[in-house]
């Protein structure tokens, strides 16, 4: 099992929710996601720009992306609210799951407490309250 959180990414009106994957290890230096080109094809008709990008993947192997030149809102749902948005750059991939990672968890507050079991909680919610993720 990993941290599934349901997120909302939004760009010019249009959104879509879906489940994201906390990938500690998939970091960056902005807050970045992953988004499958089924989920992109929901914004291509709003302008949405890319640009080619070159990325060092988790194996240290390099992969070229299409990059979204235009930041994206990203919300994270719970079952007692919402956080966010977080402006997101987004790497189209052809499938697989969205990817949250490491600078867009620090940005939501998010701390991993079991990454197996899929618990977390936020900053100040640390040693009194856990979280399960979706």
């Amino acid at each position: 099992m990993v941290l599934r959180l349901r997120v909302r990414i939004c760009f010019r009106g249009r959104c879509v929710e879906t489940l994201g994957i906390a990938a500690t290890g998939f970091s960056g230096s902005e807050p970045e996601i992953t988004l499958p080109q089924d989920l992109a094809k929901n914004f291509v008709s709003e302008s949405l720009v890319l640009t080619l990008s070159e990325k060092i993947l988790a194996d240290g192997s390099r992969g070229v992306f299409a990059k979204t030149m235009d930041r994206m809102d990203l919300y994270l749902l719970t079952e007692d609210g919402v956080r966010g948005p977080v402006k997101v750059v987004g790497y189209i991939t052809r499938e697989g799951p969205v990817l949250l990672n490491d600078v867009l968890l620090s940005s939501l507050r998010i701390v991993i407490i079991d990454p197996k079991e899929g618990i977390y909680c936020f900053r100040e919610e640390l040693g009194s309250r856990e979280r399960r993720g979706a």
